[in-house]
């Protein structure tokens, strides 16, 4: 049995949409961060840092979401990665630049606009969103580069680096990011926004 625990944020969307994808079997149980279920002993059981996502399989638990796309994919006979070394490297890669450069970026907005703003209502540091657009800048060129070039992340198939990369994307639609200059990058959006895995996925989640 697949339990997955997670909450409104784009780290579970990609959990959320890479199970929905590869039609995999789960129970979604929502964390309610104002109750505290997050830092409860329970879920600190699951994740040790009290955060979401965390999965539970056949009894044991695992973290991260990359990671946990990851392992998800490679249960459903590498359905969206791949058995082949360098293809999944391939995979890797450009998981790992999302995660640490451009989502990362991307992260700050999100936080600075909305979580500052709408849950602490306190104003967003305008440095902080210089510094992210000055990183955005350098980086979103290179995805605008090869979604110019491939209908995904990766090639002509969709793989978890589109699962894992997108969530940032849409959840950054709220935020002041701007995409005028990357059509590539807007026409993926919108091409990955219609997936039906994608909407059961958001539909899992309160708004």
């Amino acid at each position: 049995m697949l339990k997955i625990y997670g909450a409104s944020t784009f780290n579970a969307t990609k959990v959320l949409f890479t199970a929905e994808e590869l039609g995999l079997s789960f129970d979604y149980i929502h964390l309610d961060f104002a109750a505290g279920d997050h830092k409860s002993a329970e879920h600190l059981a699951r994740h040790p840092l009290g955060k979401v996502p965390a999965i539970e399989h056949d009894g044991r638990y695992l973290f991260e979401s990359a990671s946990l796309c990851r392992y998800l994919a490679n249960i459903s006979s590498k359905k969206l990665y791949s058995a082949d070394p360098y293809e999944a490297a391939q995979i890797d890669q450009m998981i790992d630049l999302t995660c640490h450069h451009a989502g990362r970026w991307l992260a700050v907005y999100f936080y600075q606009e909305v979580v500052m703003m709408k849950y602490y209502k306190k104003e967003a540091d305008e440095k902080a969103i210089a510094e992210a657009k000055g990183f955005l800048d350098q980086q979103l060129p290179f995805l605008e580069k090869t979604l110019a070039a491939n209908e995904y992340l990766c090639g002509k198939q969709l793989t978890i680096a589109d699962t894992v990369a997108f969530p940032y994307f849409q959840a950054c639609q709220s935020t002041s990011v701007a995409l005028d200059s990357y059509p590539a990058i807007q026409s993926w959006i919108a091409k990955l926004s219609q997936r039906p895995s994608f909407k059961k996925a958001l539909a899992l989640m309160p708004q």
